[in-house]
């Protein structure tokens, strides 16, 4: 196996391995808190693009961890409408909507005008998780270890797109590493006790990431003096 392979392989496999935390977190726990919805929607364009730039490469590696990708998003947009974090599914059209857009780019563009048109949703995905990570009373739906494995993901896709001169994943991974390390570090900072930036209702004990006992939908009042959804 060539060294580009291996680290290919590594790569699917911590690509799996990010979201498995977040997943195992909200499924068992029912708990939403310091989700994104935008964040969300963003994520499930940038799934859509790069299962289908895995196709186009012909890189398997590419395509199953993103098929896997495609269930958990969908899996976090079910949960966080179940709480009440939004009220239409056509909230997640515009996700669509930039899944086929980026796909268009890929397949009638090129490659490099697709790494950079993908960077943007994903940059600004990982960016807004970190804000609602740094702005929620709670972030006990937030799983740590996802973000940590994110962090680690993208230095190794980095390194592979540098080894292949794959232009599209190299600009992806360049910024997003850089957004995915903002979001671990106020994950980190929050558990921490730091926070919330901008309430002054916060204590300690808020910032603890727990699980919360499974039940019905999700009271959002006990998250916000407001009675509003911070996470969004």
């Amino acid at each position: 196996m060539h060294m580009a392979d291996l680290i290919i392989l590594i790569g699917a496999l911590t690509v799996v391995g990010i979201s498995v935390p977040q997943f195992r977190l909200v499924v068992a726990t029912k708990d939403t808190r310091g989700l994104s919805v935008t964040a969300w929607v963003l994520g499930l364009g940038g799934q859509i693009g790069w299962l289908a730039h895995g196709v186009k490469l012909g890189e398997i590696h590419m395509v199953w961890p993103n098929i896997w990708g495609l269930i958990v998003v969908l899996t976090m947009l079910y949960y966080l409408h179940r709480n009440g974090a939004y009220q239409s599914y056509v909230t997640v059209l515009p996700g669509v909507a930039l899944g086929g857009l980026l796909v268009g780019l890929d397949v009638f563009v090129g490659t490099a005008v697709f790494g950079v048109a993908i960077v943007i949703p994903q940059a600004l995905s990982m960016t807004r998780q970190g804000i609602a990570v740094m702005t929620s009373p709670q972030v006990s739906g937030v799983s740590i270890t996802t973000w940590v494995f994110q962090v680690f993901n993208q230095a190794i896709w980095l390194t592979w797109s540098a080894m292949t001169v794959e232009i599209g994943t190299l600009i992806s991974c360049v910024i997003s590493i850089i957004a995915a390390g903002f979001t671990l570090t106020w994950l980190i900072l929050r558990a921490r006790g730091v926070g919330p930036v901008g309430l002054s209702t916060f204590r300690p004990r808020d910032a603890k990431i727990t699980t919360v006992p499974t039940g019905g939908r999700q009271d959002w009042s006990d998250t916000d003096p407001t009675g509003k959804n911070v996470s969004d």
